[in-house]
């Protein structure tokens, strides 16, 4: 069969492998679409094709059999398109749960190919979330025992259209007069699902590209092997100059990549034009990092999420939590992409969070590498981060991998087994790229806030928020138009300047950096890191948080 003879070589790069994929592509472009299997297996061949075509003609013959795809899938009977659902594919329908920033963006954007599908019965019934939104000679309907989520919002909304339903639930959840993140849990907490009609293509992988102005072609294959230390430490290129429109078709390709996944993140969830990095790096890669509002922000650390594209295509995702020379790093790469370069985009993330931030030092979670991620322990990701100089921070587990490497170096063919990368995540692995100290963890210094708070102000949050801002305030000598115009920077900052430094003794030039970073945290996160990466904070620290955080 012709579809799958293509996509035994389209992850092939050889010297006969441009002329296989031709031929390929063209025996396909006569060949009838039968079963949803083998439409889902094509595209995403396809899909692999158009991120890493080898010439031009191979990358337009790809272009116009997607094209073929998306249009039979449009007019195909309703058990085709049943058995497509959450595929992905252009003219499909994706289900999923998403959070109420999210579900306003679909309904902006789509408008009524976004409705409502169904309530899970573990969720909070609605009723319980917008009962103090009605009237009360409503008591009745608020009242009733009877009536499920579905039903009920039916009868309260007085309409049975789906989009007019989860417009009018989205709307009255956003009125509730509470803070955007409590809001956000009484949406979540409704446990709701939310259908995208994909009647857009551009709500699909097939077309959610970003247009670039160049390709790359794979004329000379794929890269394996390569020096991973120099593209570590290679100098980025300038950021891209991006338009507002182009500003807003990298957050809206990244958005809907992640939501026909059922996935979120943050920093693209949250993210706006004023908020995003663009990096044009090599083979056709680059990478879009995301930083949040500032009232989504974290306290102490950065969390800039990501984005990668091949040749324009979404390939994989994620984020590092930055702090000073520290990131916890964590990267996804998309199902359809995993034949291709993985290593090289790992190197590439690596540099760039490297050399745009400033950190030296990463960590990554277990999870990355197998635990409760079977997919993980059986690929042996955990060497795949070897590679790279990841060890295991458990001084036992780094024993046990020295071992189990100079194994794998003498006996050819020799794998781990389950049970042995099973041990590795038991915690987490580390790089550090610097002769540095390992840095400064902000886990434990907030451990050590909430202690403080507990044996000083017996727990009292209130008390304590008070006494920090009122002395930050008088150190720094902030006057009222500037603490008005930095909230997100005050709120975040202030407890952990009051509670972890020696605030009353801090030098003029000290005083100026906080300064600066409470002015940042409110303002540009990118700047915000930058400014820390270059600080020695220990020196700022007070012997008791030392001494907590050093045990």
């Amino acid at each position: 069969m012709a579809f799958e003879e293509f996509k035994k070589v389209a992850n092939s790069f050889n010297e006969l492998s441009a002329q296989q994929k031709e031929k390929a592509l063209t025996d396909c472009s006569s060949a009838k679409f039968t079963s949803a299997h083998a439409i889902k297996h094509y595209h995403d061949s396809l899909l692999f094709t158009l991120a890493y075509p080898e010439n031009e003609m191979i990358r337009n013959l790809a272009a116009s059999e997607m094209k073929r795809l998306s249009v039979f899938i449009k007019s195909a009977n309703q058990d085709v398109k049943d058995k497509l659902i959450l595929s992905g594919i252009a003219n499909t329908q994706t289900d999923g749960a998403f959070s109420l920033s999210l579900a306003k963006w679909l309904l902006k954007e789509y408008g009524k190919d976004v409705q409502l599908h169904s309530f899970d019965e573990s969720g909070t019934h609605p009723k319980e979330v917008l009962k103090y939104l009605f009237p009360e000679m409503e008591f009745e309907m608020l009242a009733d025992e009877k009536l499920k989520a579905g039903k009920w919002i039916e009868k309260l909304s007085g309409t049975k259209n789906k989009h007019e339903q989860l417009q009018w639930l989205v709307n009255h959840v956003d009125s509730i007069k509470v803070p955007d993140l409590v809001k956000d849990q009484l949406f979540e907490s409704l446990s709701v699902y939310i259908t995208v009609l994909g009647r857009d293509e551009k709500f699909s992988r097939s077309f959610g590209n970003i247009q670039l102005t160049k390709t790359f072609y794979h004329s000379n294959g794929i890269l394996k092997k390569f020096d991973e230390a120099s593209i570590i430490k290679k100098k980025l290129p300038a950021p891209s100059k991006l338009s507002n429109a182009q500003r807003k078709q990298i957050i809206y390709a990244s958005r809907t990549a992640l939501a026909l996944l059922n996935r979120e993140t943050d920093p693209v969830t949250y993210c706006n034009e004023e908020g995003l990095l663009f990096f044009e790096l090599e083979h056709g890669l680059s990478i879009a990092l995301f930083s949040m509002l500032p009232q989504r922000r974290l306290p102490l650390e950065s969390y800039i999420g990501f984005m990668m594209f091949k040749n324009g295509y979404p390939m994989a995702y994620g984020g590092g939590w930055l702090f000073g020379h520290r990131s916890l790093l964590g990267i996804n790469i998309f199902e359809a992409f995993r034949g291709g370069e993985s290593a090289f985009v790992f190197a590439q993330l690596l540099r760039t969070y490297k050399n745009a931030f400033g950190a030296e030092y990463f960590e990554v979670e277990p999870y990355q590498f197998g635990k409760n991620n079977p997919e993980g322990l059986q690929s042996g990701a955990f060497w795949f981060y070897y590679r790279f100089g990841f060890r295991p921070l458990d001084a036992e587990l780094n024993e046990l991998a020295l071992k189990e490497a100079s194994i794998i170096a003498a006996q050819k063919g020799y794998r781990s087994s389950i049970e042995t990368l099973k041990k590795f995540t038991a915690g987490n692995v580390f790089v550090n790229f610097s002769h540095l100290k390992k840095p400064l963890n902000p886990s434990l210094m907030s451990k050590y806030i909430s202690q403080r708070i507990a044996s000083d102000y017996n727990g009292n949050r209130m008390k304590a928020e008070a006494d920090a801002r009122k002395a930050v305030i008088k150190t720094l000598k902030l006057s009222p138009g500037f603490v008005k115009s930095n909230p997100a920077g005050m709120n975040k900052l202030v407890m952990f300047f009051y509670m972890c430094t020696q605030l009353n003794i801090l030098n003029v030039e000290q005083k100026l950096l906080v300064k600066k970073l409470i002015e940042q945290k409110s303002d540009s996160e990118f700047d915000y890191i930058n400014t820390l990466s270059k600080m020695n904070l220990n020196k700022m620290l007070s012997a008791d948080c030392l001494k907590f955080i050093s045990c």
